[in-house]
């Protein structure tokens, strides 16, 4: 009878050990638990794990909490398409920046391997194809006016369109809007600066464009709501 009773309660205690084992880890690898506190946070420029980072441009998924700065100000954390943390944000209470490590060249050219549009990846072999012949021909075709590009309107649906080349984890070149204009495929030139009248309400400024062919459609269609 002791002899099951000392069994059961190593069982037991086996059982309760893999709970707290399995909540430590899921605590670690979900940045609850940071034992790093060694990052050097500037608005610029950032020293951490033996690197320097600068600040830079980007659309990215943030993950988890790796890091702290020294003074605890702030929260270093990966970015979700970049396990070598080449790639990283720094976030505090109300600011957060992407920095990328000085010992990496961002490409700014070459071969198009992600696209981020529409607040989707893409990383579609087609669709990069296709965004390949577009970016190479596209001239300016008309000039378009509007209070803001960025603003959805009955006659106007456009997102922002991003770049990376070359396997770069992180789509960091801007490549101005793309979407629809009076129900016509479009992709900008040149935008340019947004102006406002004395009372401070938008004024309409003019956007160059280029109409993509109607082949492209069906593609675009795709990764567009």
């Amino acid at each position: 009878m002791k002899s099951k009773r000392s069994k059961r309660v190593a069982i037991a205690l086996c059982a309760v050990l893999i709970v707290i084992v399995g909540l430590l880890s899921l605590l670690w690898y979900g940045g609850f638990i940071v034992t790093d506190r060694s990052a050097i946070v500037g608005f610029e420029g950032m020293i951490w794990n033996g690197k320097e980072y600068s600040t830079v441009g980007g659309v990215y998924t943030e993950g988890r909490t790796i890091a702290k700065s020294a003074n605890g100000s702030w929260d270093i954390k990966e970015i979700k398409e970049d396990p070598s943390h080449t790639f990283v944000v720094a976030r505090a209470f109300l600011d957060q920046y992407l920095y990328v490590a000085d010992d990496y060249t961002v490409p700014k050219s070459g071969e198009i391997t992600t696209v981020c549009w529409n607040e989707t990846v893409i990383q579609d072999t087609d669709f990069l194809k296709a965004m390949a012949e577009i970016e190479a021909t596209k001239t300016t075709m008309f000039d378009y006016e509007t209070e803001g590009i960025f603003m959805l309107t009955d006659n106007q649906h456009m997102r922002e369109l991003y770049f990376a080349y070359d396997e770069c984890p992180v789509a960091t070149e801007y490549k101005g809007y793309m979407g629809k204009v009076n129900g016509k495929w479009v992709i900008t030139t040149a935008i340019s600066p947004d102006q406002h009248n004395p009372d401070g309400s938008p004024k309409p400024y003019s956007v160059s464009c280029y109409s993509i062919p109607d082949q492209f459609s069906e593609m675009l269609e795709k990764y567009f709501s």
